[in-house]
């Protein structure tokens, strides 16, 4: 094992920390795989712009193996999420939740209307819906149903 270089921080540097052969590489690093037998460094290791470590294995090991071989968990690639457990704290993390739910129902909302309208316009000039058409619009309405339930 070598010594971490002082730019890796968090889940990067607890992976260099645990690998050998490890030399900077543009931005980020480069190892010897742990997952297999590895003569030269086959093993990138960069810090995603979220601090998460994003790790590849240009020898093909799947990143689970990698992980398992450093005594690792999949979960350690991430960085931990602040919490702020004050009264505040939890009513932003509800509202910012309550929030999110609502950005993804308008974005439902805004696709599947998009069907239901080219449904409604070929039926009002007179055409029939297709069995796949059909199929398709009572999905679209499914899914307008639950994203109507989200927002209330």
């Amino acid at each position: 094992m070598h010594a971490v270089p002082h730019s890796a921080v968090g889940p990067a540097g607890i992976l260099l920390a645990r690998l050998e052969c490890v030399r900077q590489s543009g931005r980020g690093w480069t190892a010897r795989c742990p997952a297999h037998k590895d003569r030269s460094a086959s093993l990138s290791i960069a810090e995603g712009r979220n601090g998460c470590a994003l790790v590849k294995c240009f020898a093909g090991c799947d990143v689970s193996d990698v992980l398992r071989a450093l005594g690792l968990e999949m979960a350690d690639l991430f960085p931990p999420r602040p919490v702020d457990t004050s009264p505040g704290g939890r009513a932003s993390a509800r509202d910012a939740w309550r929030q999110s739910g609502w950005s993804a129902a308008l974005g439902v909302l805004a696709r599947e209307s998009l069907i239901v309208s080219l449904a409604a316009r070929d039926l009002a000039d007179g055409r029939t819906l297709g069995d796949e058409d059909r199929d398709r619009l009572l999905q679209a309405l499914a899914r307008i149903d639950a994203a109507r339930e989200v927002l209330t």
